[in-house]
């Protein structure tokens, strides 16, 4: 009953992690429920008005129905008084006093990486979030980040599909509130391999200012923080301010000065942030042994020759588009079409929108 207990106290008005864990200071999940009850929650951290309130609502509340809706949803819910609290939530210099997770965390031994970025990305930036995601779930790191568009989703795809460590999703609403609800097939996965949780009482929706509050969760969780796409201002940014106060190391993906959801990366490393080309990179930056995640999974990969070489050698690093690689190849259009069939089909390129680039 104390789940359902702590899961009512969190659903109040007004409510927040400070005030929550004022009241959970020194006392028992019971013993909070008991002072709320008689309306003696104490200011300044809980206004008058508020204890009132509280009081009014805790008198209305069926227990039994939320120890149903926890149950349904296979949902465990800990107060940092519990011996299950993530130990990084309960000593964190802005601690969780509660936690709703679905799922396992990984075992507190296990080497965590968060990968942050904008919901905006570019195709190349999603495809390299997917690719840290596997190679370091393959190599036994777990993958957190916030179950967002974009960076965040891409990066739980892969740890996904690896198979490998737990990945860890810490969401900015309520367990049983699917957010983006495109995201909730992932959601379950992320579910199913690892573990979701969320400081938000059940039926929180996503409101703006929760995303800042979750964001010092993947801080708080995370042994390095891998920043693959941002802008020059964004959620992602902010993340890296939450690492930067708990003194967690933070990396960035290079990108191209012409990209725009790039330029806050791009600022990190002017800044001095360590780059990231790789998997490989981020493992070295966690004291584990490097890997060649893309080699084995994907098998070596013969160069091109013949036309197809000449047309591969004619795609820069960026996207490029037919036009320029007809000039720079010398080739028809026709002979060009072929070749990058032969490439996309051979693993060497992909398309980025009507362009290609090279994989």
């Amino acid at each position: 009953m104390s789940e359902s207990v702590l899961a009512a106290l969190a659903a109040l008005p007004g409510m927040s992690s400070r005030r929550l864990a004022h009241l959970l200071d020194g006392r028992t999940v019971a013993e909070a429920w008991v002072l709320v009850l008689a309306g003696n929650a104490s200011p300044p951290v809980v206004p008058k008005e508020h204890s009132a309130r509280w009081a009014s609502q805790l008198a209305r509340i069926e227990l039994d129905e939320i120890s149903a809706r926890l149950a349904k949803l296979k949902c465990r819910v800990t107060s940092w008084h519990d011996d299950d609290h993530p130990r990084r939530f309960r000593d964190d210099i802005d601690p969780a006093p509660v936690l709703f997770r679905c799922g396992e965390l990984p075992g507190p031994t296990t080497p965590t990486v968060g990968i942050v970025g904008t919901r905006r990305c570019s195709g190349a930036g999603k495809e390299i979030a997917y690719e840290l995601g596997a190679s370091l779930s393959e190599a036994g790191v777990s993958v957190v980040s916030g179950l967002a568009l974009g960076v965040d989703g891409a990066a739980h795809r892969g740890a996904v599909a690896a198979g490998g460590a737990r990945p860890v999703a810490v969401v900015g609403s309520g367990i049983d509130v699917v957010y983006p609800a495109r995201h909730r097939e992932l959601w379950e996965k992320v579910a199913a391999a690892g573990c979701v949780c969320t400081e938000a009482p059940l039926g929180a929706e996503p409101e703006p200012w929760r995303f800042p509050a979750r964001n010092r969760l993947i801080a708080a969780i995370s042994d390095l923080i891998v920043v693959v796409e941002s802008r020059s201002v964004g959620g992602s940014l902010l993340t890296v301010d939450e690492a930067v106060r708990r003194g967690v190391d933070v990396m960035a993906v290079p990108g191209s000065v012409k990209n725009g959801a790039a330029a806050g990366t791009n600022q990190l490393l002017v800044d001095g942030c360590a780059p990231v080309r790789g998997a490989d990179d981020v493992l070295m930056a966690l004291g584990l042994a490097t890997i060649d995640s893309a080699t084995r999974r994907s098998g070596e990969r013969p160069p091109p020759s013949g036309d197809t070489g000449t047309v591969f050698a004619a795609i820069d690093d960026g996207p490029t588009s037919v036009d320029e690689i007809v000039d720079y190849s010398g080739f028809d259009l026709g002979v060009v079409y072929l070749a990058l069939e032969r490439l996309m089909t051979s693993g060497h390129i992909v398309a980025d929108g009507i362009r290609v680039r090279r994989s």
